[in-house]
């Protein structure tokens, strides 16, 4: 059985109140992480932003459903648990999406990072996973045909809904923008920068291998879509391929444990927050 979602809620301050209003919501298979990463955040332990979490859920899809039915922002954040939003993160945003609003009204999705009709990477992000910076600041919102899932908007009066026979907890950001592009609705990725303080990813199995044909089947007349892990195309190579290469970069190396340094000072590094 779902449970019920968990509420991390304060008295918002007065300078919190101007619009757009701003929720987030994340996913939640582990306490630890989210302890030491979302909820971490400034803005969520002040209270400044509300953050509920859903649990045991079946898919991304339907925790995000549930999420948008819980909210009364005009703005919900998606955000995995390992996600960490620098100082400032609140206010940075509603400007970023004030701008987005004067270029395209209609919007439905945007992101920090994605990938445009030309594969063109587009935002900025720390992927610990990684072990680097990811991109440059973007000079203004840009359209974008995939984006990273680490952290979406979604414009709750756009009405975009996920798609809850998307297995699992991968591809759902590149399902939602073929979903608003559908309906003629944008997705963009804005400069929100934020630190994704994930493990290597090794391997592209399990979930991911079922999530990725269900979208080969979904959207074979709009294949191939773009995508930041393996772009989804018609041929099962494409992924067969990429997940052999990931394979032999790891070395066959099991996935490392979750992170527990403090985010926060790989934030302050990067400017992306100033020292406490």
């Amino acid at each position: 059985m779902t449970r019920a979602a968990t509420i991390t809620e304060r008295p918002m301050p007065a300078a919190a109140t101007s619009s757009p209003t701003i929720d987030v919501a994340a996913a939640v298979n582990s306490r630890g992480v989210l302890a030491n990463c979302l909820q971490r955040s400034p803005d969520i332990a002040s209270g400044a932003l509300t953050l509920r979490t859903y649990e045991a859920c079946r898919s991304a899809s339907q925790a995000y459903n549930r999420a948008l039915a819980d909210t009364a922002a005009d703005v919900l954040v998606l955000a995995h648990q390992d996600v960490y939003l620098p100082a400032g993160f609140l206010e940075h945003a509603r400007a970023e999406l004030r701008r987005l609003d004067a270029l395209q009204p209609s919007w439905a999705l945007a992101g920090v990072t994605g990938l445009d009709a030309q594969k063109v990477f587009h935002g900025r992000t720390w992927s610990s996973g990684l072990g680097q910076l990811l991109g440059e600041r973007p000079a203004a919102p840009v359209a974008v045909e995939t984006l990273d899932e680490m952290l979406i908007f979604v414009r709750c009066a756009s009405g975009l809904r996920f798609d809850e026979d998307l297995p699992g907890f991968h591809l759902y950001a590149a399902d939602a923008v073929q979903i608003a592009r559908a309906r003629g609705l944008g997705s963009y990725v804005i400069d929100a920068p934020a630190i994704h303080h994930s493990r290597a990813v090794v391997a592209l199995d399990g979930g991911y291998r079922k999530a990725y044909r269900y979208m080969q089947r979904k959207w074979r007349a709009q294949l191939p879509i773009p995508n930041l892990v393996c772009p989804i195309t018609r041929s099962p190579l494409t992924l067969l391929l990429r997940d052999l290469r990931i394979r032999r970069k790891h070395r066959g190396k099991a996935r490392p444990t979750e992170p527990t340094d403090d985010p926060s000072a790989i934030a302050v590094r990067l400017g992306f927050e100033a020292p406490a």
